[in-house]
Parts: structure tokens; sequence; C-alpha cells
């Protein structure tokens, strides 16, 4: 076989794959920590974070306060990204929507509640009563999901 044939080969199997949405949401659903990435006044911010997806809606927490909150409160369209390196493929998916910011104590128990859900617990598993929740420093952020895409291949 000729070598330009067999490099024809190799890179065709290189070559990215589509994900589908319900791969998209598999990927979304296995992991624990993604980047998400805002923008406010032509400035782009990109920060890891913890998550949990459940429902087509991304969980993240956070202080009440700093860049982020600065970030989104100009802009709350965001985009949230996840990805897997396994020896030599790899895989990667772009969430977007809009930040939904809140301190509330609803948010708060819906949040642990999800991130429980997953097995994450959060704070060593502990179940909080509302009192406590009403105390927490903390700003929920819920990302419904708008738009979502997603590849994989081989390096």
């Amino acid at each position: 076989m000729a070598k330009a044939k067999i490099l024809e080969i190799i890179f065709k199997d290189m070559k990215p794959r589509e994900l589908s949405r319900e791969e998209c949401m598999a990927a979304l659903a296995a992991g624990k920590y993604g980047r998400l990435a805002l923008s406010s006044n032509d400035a782009p911010y990109v920060v890891p974070m913890s998550y949990v997806y459940f429902s087509n809606t991304i969980y993240l927490h956070s202080r009440g306060r700093g860049k982020k909150v600065d970030f989104v409160s100009k802009n709350p369209r965001v985009c949230f990204e996840v990805d897997n390196l396994d020896k030599d493929r790899w895989s990667s998916v772009l969430a977007f929507g809009k930040a939904n910011l809140s301190s509330d104590v609803e948010a708060k128990a819906r949040m642990f509640e999800v991130f429980t859900k997953k097995g994450l617990g959060g704070h060593g598993g502990k179940q909080f009563q509302r009192e406590e929740l009403e105390k927490m420093d903390m700003t929920i952020w819920e990302i419904e999901i708008e738009e979502m895409t997603g590849r994989e291949g081989i390096w």
C-alpha cells in the first residue's frame, strides 16, 4: 500500500466526530469539574469550577461577590466547558445559556439536593437546616442550557 494511502487512512480516523445531544448530556452528567467562560466589556474570563448537571441545568456555587459575579452581572450569557482525556481519546462539550444567580434559601436547597443526588454532597455530605442555609454566604448559579455542542477524537 502506498505511503500516501496509509497516511490518508490514519488521518481519516483522527478526524473529530460530532457528539449527539444524548452523548453531550452523558458527558455533562459524568463530570464533576468544568470551566465557566464569561465576558464583560470585551474582556474574557474563564474559571474552573465544580458543578453538577441535572435536568438540562448546570448548577454551580460561589461567594456572592468577586470577579465572576461582577462579570455575570454585566453579561449573563455564559458558556460552560467540560472535557475528558483518556489515553489516546478526548472529548469536549460546550454548553451555552444564561446564568441565573440567587442567594435565596430555595436555590441553596435545590443546589445541595442535586449535589447530594450525584454523590458529591459538598460540605462533607451534611444535610442543612433552613436556618443554616439562610446564614450561608453563597450564591447559586443555575445555567439552563439553550445550546450544546460536543466533539470527540483521538490524538
